[in-house]
């Protein structure tokens, strides 16, 4: 989506000591209204979808509802404005959604005291936590912005979790800046520092469930940072996008794997702190996480849903399903994740539209992410697919926010109906490595109990079997047992499912190393009563491999190009009894291992 700015004018209520922006008086006739709404049309015409009303500060305009309004007439498909909202009350939030803002991106850099002394405005902060209450209240998105600078650089990890205390599950995130540029020098920090806060920051906001990302000029290179990967999340890049005026690549950028989507520094920085310690990105997953294809907005609409066969717990036949992705960041950060992470969340519209599609034309709605419940939406999206449906309504979770059991009760009361819960291991220390989000496997216990207590839910425990944990998985199943003896369970072998999964050995396994466990957790499953399945998924392994009794899981014909060419079957799958019934082998799996495992059943033998 091509989005534009447009600058309604440049003085400001505030002072911030780093700010290019304000002015102290603006151009009378550049700000007249039909001056900006003529750039506002201009911005349309050149074909802009999003549109960013910013400053200066636009809410001390009269006039900014027309403007809004004028954007939204212009044929903008998405209206967005920068401020600080201090001068936001009810009302005036009320007539800005009205007129079709989407998104409010509210300047909060800093808490409390804090926040006042760099915007020099006693009372600002208080008087920005009631504009957001507003913008909230009135059904628009926020989404909080700061900058990384040396006044803020000491508080910023802190920021995430003090905005989620006060305000919940509800906002959009937090997006940060570091600017290059300032009225005073001293105010900035160097590529080196910037990357060591933004680190802290964004561990932060993955631990209590608040989705950070960078601004496209924030201008801190992937390559800066220790860890790219970790941080892969924070990044939405585009192939092409290179060039940027002021900018420049050095010689350690020449071998880097995202070299055509980096700006590369900003001469700038360059001039007052030198070139940065540099880690060329050099593997093509990081390469694939840092990256979108042709626009953030195209790729959202391309992974927002997932067509799924699945068979529903105490079902035999297997039906079509639409997994909806209410978002996409996640507050745990399993290597094997095939998700798009660093893609931000779809509007509500876009989500309600996916949902009403699905119910449509029959399929299963399961409401997935990401990690769906950080939305702060949820519980309205569980009813609208109650209501777009006749089918039961999912849920795929890692179940930590779930831990409340109020939370739990107003998504059963929503309608939601089938849960599956991801669950790795039956102790903290594995799990929690495995997910890289220390703590999370107590709240998600606790978050089974809270819904193994909702007898009206159905509800599945997903295990993902890899070479690390397959020694485990007779202690899940005696777990599972004890304390959910409602729940299923499924176990997935971990797959290298897309270019976001590494291609390691040390993660992905033989099949022959796992599947004894599998296969051994699968016979202590039906002596203590548990139901255990997923060896015919799609996330299953090939059947031959298989006991069979693992193989009755397959009952019916898989259609023709359903798994979108992502399996084959090998040679030795020709004359494969069971080969109509099994996905094969992915591609990736082939890459590594090759098909020499398989033994093909023959018709007869």
């Amino acid at each position: 989506m091509r989005s534009e700015l447009v600058v309604t004018h440049e003085t400001c209520n505030q002072r911030c000591g780093h700010c290019t922006a304000r002015r102290s008086e603006d151009e009378r006739a550049w700000v007249q209204t039909r001056a900006v709404l003529a750039r506002v049309r201009e911005a349309a015409t050149r074909g802009a979808k999003e549109l960013v009303l910013t400053g200066g500060e636009p809410a001390m305009r009269t006039d900014l509802a027309a403007l809004v309004a004028g954007a939204r007439d212009a044929g903008v498909a998405r209206v967005a404005l920068e401020t600080n909202a201090t001068l936001i009350d009810e009302a005036r939030a009320a007539a800005l959604r009205a007129a079709g803002l989407d998104l409010a991106r509210v300047n909060l850099t800093a808490w409390g005291d804090a926040l006042d002394a760099i915007t020099q405005d006693p009372g600002g902060w208080e008087r920005t936590l009631r504009g957001v209450d507003a913008l909230l209240a009135a059904g628009v998105a926020v989404e909080l912005s700061a900058v990384v600078v040396r006044a803020t650089a000491a508080t910023l990890p802190a920021l995430p979790a003090e905005a989620v205390e006060r305000f919940g599950g509800a906002l959009q995130g937090l997006m940060l800046r570091v600017p290059v540029r300032s009225p005073d020098e001293a105010a900035l920090v160097s590529y080196d520092e910037a990357a060591r806060v933004i680190e802290q920051v964004a561990l932060e906001g993955r631990r209590v469930g608040l989705a950070v990302r960078l601004a496209p000029e924030a201008g801190v290179p992937p390559c800066v940072f220790a860890r790219p990967t970790g941080v892969a999340h924070l990044y939405a890049m585009t192939a092409g996008l290179s060039a940027r005026e002021g900018h420049q690549h050095l010689e350690a950028c020449g071998g880097c794997a995202v070299r055509d989507r980096c700006a590369g520094l900003d001469g700038e920085a360059l001039r007052r702190f030198g070139a940065p310690a540099m880690r060329p990105v050099t593997e093509e997953r990081v390469r694939r996480r840092l990256s979108v294809i042709s626009s953030v907005q195209a790729q959202v609409e391309r992974e927002l849903v997932q067509p799924n066969r699945t068979t529903p717990p105490g079902g035999s036949d297997a039906v079509e399903e639409h997994l909806v992705r209410v978002n996409f960041h996640c507050n745990q950060a399993c290597r094997f994740c095939f998700v798009s992470t660093h893609l931000p969340t779809a509007g509500d519209d876009q989500v309600r539209a996916a949902i009403a599609r699905a119910g449509a034309t029959g399929r299963w709605i399961t409401l997935s992410g990401g990690e769906p419940t950080l939305h702060p939406r949820l519980v309205d999206f569980v009813a609208f697919a109650r209501a777009s449906s006749p089918h039961p309504v999912g849920l795929q979770t890692n179940a930590v926010r779930l831990a409340d059991p109020a939370r739990v009760e107003a998504l059963v009361a929503a309608g939601l109906s089938r849960v599956q819960v991801s669950l790795h291991a039956s102790d903290a220390a594995l799990s929690d490595a495995i997910t890289e989000a220390p703590g999370t496997f107590a709240d998600t216990l606790l978050g089974l109990d809270a819904l193994h207590a909702q007898e009206r839910v159905s509800l599945a425990i997903l295990c993902v079997v890899t070479r690390r944990n397959h020694g485990g998985l007779i202690d899940l199943v005696r777990l599972i047992a004890s304390r959910w003896p409602r729940a299923e369970l499924g176990l997935a072998f971990v797959a290298p499912s897309s270019d976001l999964v590494p291609r390691d050995v040390e993660l992905i396994p033989r099949y022959r190393d796992v599947l004894p466990s599998m296969e051994a957790a699968a016979r202590e499953a039906r002596s203590l009563g548990v139901p255990c399945g997923g060896f015919a998924s799609m996330c299953g392994v090939p059947l031959c491999l298989v006991s069979a009794e693992a193989q009755t899981d397959a009952t019916a014909e898989i259609p023709e190009g359903y798994d979108g060419g992502e399996f084959v079957h090998p040679p030795a799958c020709e004359g494969c009894a069971l080969r109509g019934r099994c996905y094969g082998v992915r591609r990736g799996y082939l890459a590594l291992y090759g098909a020499e495992e398989l033994r093909p059943l023959r018709v007869g033998a």
